[in-house]
This record gives C-alpha cells, sequence and structure tokens, in this order.
C-alpha cells in the first residue's frame, strides 16, 4: 500500500469515528439529564416527606398532651359540652341557625335547663 492509501484509510475512520462520537456524547448527555432530573425528583420528595413527618410528630405530641389529660375532669367536662352538647342544671342552652338557616343540632334544650329560668 502506498502512503496516499494509507492517508485516505486513516481520513475515512476519522469520518467514521466523528459520528459515532458525537452520538455517544449524545447519549451521555441525555443519561446524565434523566438522572439529573430523578435526584431532584427525589430531593423534592425527600423534602416533603421531612415536612410531612415534622407535621406528624406535633401531631402526635399533641396527642399525647391530650392523652394525659383525657382523665381529668375538666377534660371530660368540655368534651362532653363540646361533643354531645350537655350543660349542667343550672345552664340554659341556646341553639342558633347556622349562616344556612339550618339548626346546628337538636332544637329541643334540655328539660333541666327550663326549669331553671329564674323559679329558684
Amino acid at each position: 500500500m502506498s502512503e496516499q492509501q494509507k492517508t485516505k484509510k486513516r481520513k475515512r475512520k476519522k469520518r467514521r469515528l466523528k459520528p459515532l462520537t458525537l452520538v455517544i456524547i449524545i447519549a451521555i448527555v441525555l443519561l446524565s439529564g434523566a438522572y439529573v432530573r430523578n435526584i431532584v425528583k427525589l430531593e423534592i420528595e425527600h423534602h416533603q416527606l421531612v415536612e410531612q413527618n415534622q407535621k406528624l410528630k406535633e401531631e402526635r405530641r399533641q396527642l399525647r398532651i391530650e392523652l394525659k389529660n383525657v382523665n381529668s375532669r375538666e377534660y371530660i367536662e368540655d368534651q362532653a359540652r363540646k361533643q354531645l352538647r350537655l350543660v349542667n342544671p343550672d345552664e340554659i342552652l341556646f341553639v342558633f341557625p347556622d349562616q344556612n338557616g339550618s339548626t346546628t343540632g337538636d332544637s329541643s334544650s334540655d328539660s333541666n335547663s327550663s326549669d331553671s329560668s329564674g323559679n329558684s
């Protein structure tokens, strides 16, 4: 082989390598981009989970405090007033309608509370 033929072969190999190299570089860039995107998504998810964990810890702390107080007389009385709308015998329960016109609970008053409207 002559020197000219050898140089032509080298040039052809170089020409073949350039598109192949370009394809490899593009593939590496695309894969790197996909990995970076995945990492960013995982970081965002991690941040959200950390926030959720903090909220749950705070809720757990509040529930532990409530659990300590659950057997106290004040707590039981407060919950009976809020949830069951119970009143003491010397008290009157007033039920007002909501903004939409419906009443917020039972429209009848407690029989003990209606007796104490000034008859002492």
